[in-house]
């Protein structure tokens, strides 16, 4: 997958192309923390505006809708999908992801600015220090230790 940013004063836009799938979920995790747009803000102010721009999705699977709700869960501000390809919709609307996001589809009206894309950059934003996280402190959510360690049990006949 491939995914291009592109910034403006206090809004961030990426645009994802290829497949959003397992393999490329981490690969936007990363960006998205490194795009510094996580955490709380400080005052009204400070909130950042992220847009993730999926028109060029060719698929996506469970595993890229999760990673749009942790986003969105983790905004400093405010997540907007934008023009979501057919696959991203039926997904995101078969797994009722589509109530905790705020999608934008072709024709709909923006409020605000959205960068243009056309000055995207491919490369990844990097703090000064190189580190690649804004908060050093926040567990990595595709890490092991995240997840369950056993799946919960129906009862039953034993």
């Amino acid at each position: 997958m491939e995914i291009l940013i592109t910034r403006a004063e206090r809004v961030v836009r990426l645009t994802l192309i290829g497949d959003l799938d397992f393999l490329g979920a981490p690969a936007l995790r990363r960006t998205i923390r490194d795009a510094g747009v996580f955490g709380r803000p400080v005052s009204r102010f400070e909130r950042s505006h992220l847009y993730l721009d999926l028109a060029r999705i060719a698929f996506i699977d469970c595993a890229g809708a999760r990673t749009l709700v942790w986003a969105a869960a983790r905004m400093r501000g405010r997540l907007t999908v934008l023009y979501p390809s057919r696959p991203v919709v039926r997904l995101l609307t078969l797994l009722e992801f589509d109530r905790f996001l705020t999608v934008v589809e072709r024709g709909d009206t923006l409020n605000g600015d959205v960068p243009n894309p056309a000055h995207a950059s491919p490369e990844p934003f990097r703090r000064r220090d190189g580190s690649s996280s804004d908060d050093p402190a926040a567990p990595d959510p595709g890490a092991a230790a995240d997840r369950e360690a056993d799946p919960p049990r129906l009862a039953g006949p034993a």
